[in-house]
C-alpha cells in the first residue's frame, strides 16, 4: 500500500528563499504509520543536502 498524502509541499527551486535552494515535504499515512519525508537542497554553492524520513506510530 502506498503513502495516503495528508499534506504536500511540491520540490521548487525558489531563487529568492534559501539563495535558490530547494525544499520539499510530504505528510501522510503508510499501513497506518505516520511518514513525513522532508528534502531541503541549499542550491550548487553549498554542499549541504538533507533528506529526513520520519515514521511514527501512535496508540500502540
Amino acid at each position: 500500500m502506498g503513502l495516503i498524502p495528508q499534506e504536500f509541499e511540491a520540490c521548487e527551486r525558489n531563487p529568492r528563499l534559501n539563495a535558490g535552494g530547494l525544499t520539499c515535504r510530504g505528510i501522510g499515512v503508510i499501513d497506518g504509520w505516520n511518514v513525513r519525508i522532508s528534502i531541503t537542497d541549499y542550491g550548487q554553492d553549498d554542499d549541504t543536502n538533507i533528506v529526513q524520513i520520519v515514521v511514527n506510530k501512535y496508540g500502540h
